[in-house]
């Protein structure tokens, strides 16, 4: 049995059906590199669990973990994941490799952040396609999801964007130089994307930490507000309900 499972944001999030899978499972991994604890380490799920995990990068996950999967059928194997297990393409694809290997799976949902986004105030129904914002590197400068967040605007949706994570290299990118990547796009494309748009800076969830703020372009850029990992939501149009609740819980 293959067991992919979601650990949300604190090691106290696991739910108590997850927690019996990765007691059963005779060998666990956690892949290291998509994301991290809010609060907390992976060790103090360790010790609830009693047992050591295997800690895999991306290459790991990505390259080597069908070897793992073809021994899975020999023995209960789980694969942990921060969040939400399915939150991420890469976690989809492994899901996909043990059923072409014939493996009976089960998977655990996880508390993620897309769970918290009713806490701004915000129709969750009224968001549009998720993008990530990554750092402009010497020879890699995506601009991708500054055209996922104009194609929501134009047509009154929120953006949820998640912000690159290069745990390998300790690097947590934050809403402020987030907000700086996107500014330089409008800029250079002569765009008035963040002009008049409600910005809401959402700060280590799912932690005593947890903070939710809204503001603008100068303030976000000028400021750290909080503790990692960081998200960022650009708002589209808002009804009068959003208006009130945003003032009130931002």
């Amino acid at each position: 049995m293959f067991f992919l499972i979601g650990i949300g944001l604190n090691p106290q999030q696991v739910t108590q059906e997850a927690l019996e899978a990765i007691k059963q499972s005779k060998r666990v991994f956690f892949e290291s590199y998509t994301s991290n604890y809010a609060e907390g380490d992976i060790e103090e799920l360790e010790k609830l669990c009693g047992k050591k995990f295997v800690k895999l990068d991306r290459k790991g996950i990505e390259e080597g973990f069908k070897l793992v999967l073809k021994e899975a059928k020999d023995e209960d194997t789980a694969l942990l994941v921060f969040g939400n297990a399915l939150n991420a393409t890469t976690h989809i694809q492994v899901l996909l490799d043990a059923k072409a290997l014939g493996l009976k799976c089960r998977v655990f949902p996880g508390i993620s952040v897309f769970d918290f986004l009713p806490e701004t105030g915000l129709d969750a129904y009224k968001f549009g396609r998720v993008c990530t914002i990554v750092s402009p590197k010497k020879d890699f400068a995506p601009e991708d999801f500054f055209d996922v967040i104009e194609k929501n605007l134009s047509i009154g949706l929120h953006t949820l964007c998640l912000l690159e994570i290069d745990a390998e290299n300790n690097f947590q990118m934050s809403v402020a130089d987030a907000v700086k990547i996107i500014s330089k796009i409008a800029q250079k494309r002569k765009s008035e994307l963040l002009n008049s748009a409600l910005l809401i800076g959402l700060y280590a969830l799912g932690s005593k930490a947890q903070r939710i703020k809204k503001g603008n372009v100068k303030e976000f850029t000028m400021s750290s507000f909080g503790g990692f990992p960081q998200s960022l939501i650009i708002a589209g149009k808002l009804n009068e309900k959003e208006k009130e609740a945003t003032e009130k819980l931002c």
